[in-house]
């Protein structure tokens, strides 16, 4: 009985693992307003007023006096150029971070579940079907 437990909860961790995300815009006047905070441990996306797009990964940048330090990769349509230096706030349209969708991942997996159900319906009323009608 235990085993049924742990599979269960190891499922559901693979399930949350892998779950469904999405990049939230996170506007600059936000940010510096202190509205919302941006978060060191997960990756960073920004965008330039010359349409640069900045690219972060956790715990590497950080951000003081309106100034976001750090070393990522800049990318231009399939070019990824490294970087390391500093991006002005004046200089940044937005920021963008990875978001778990938990109301998706749900979904996701009821459906899973749904779908397991049909099939193992099917299963059962093709035996039942068969012990019923010999050949």
């Amino acid at each position: 009985m235990l085993k049924k437990y742990i599979t269960f909860f190891l499922i559901l961790s693979i399930i949350n693992f892998t779950g469904c995300t999405y990049l939230e815009v996170i506007n600059k006047e936000d940010v510096t307003k202190g509205k919302v905070e941006i978060n060191l441990g997960d990756e960073l996306f920004l965008t330039t007023k010359d349409y640069t797009r900045y690219h972060f990964l956790p715990y590497t940048y950080q951000i003081t006096n309106d100034t976001l330090y750090g070393n990522g990769a800049i990318e231009n349509s399939s070019v990824i150029t490294p970087f390391k230096g500093a991006v002005a706030f004046d200089d940044i349209i937005n920021f963008e971070q990875n978001k778990a969708d938990t109301g998706a991942t749900l979904g996701l997996f009821g459906g899973i579940i749904l779908v397991g159900l049909v099939v193992l319906v099917i299963i059962a009323t093709a035996e039942l079907s068969d012990e019923m009608n010999p050949d």
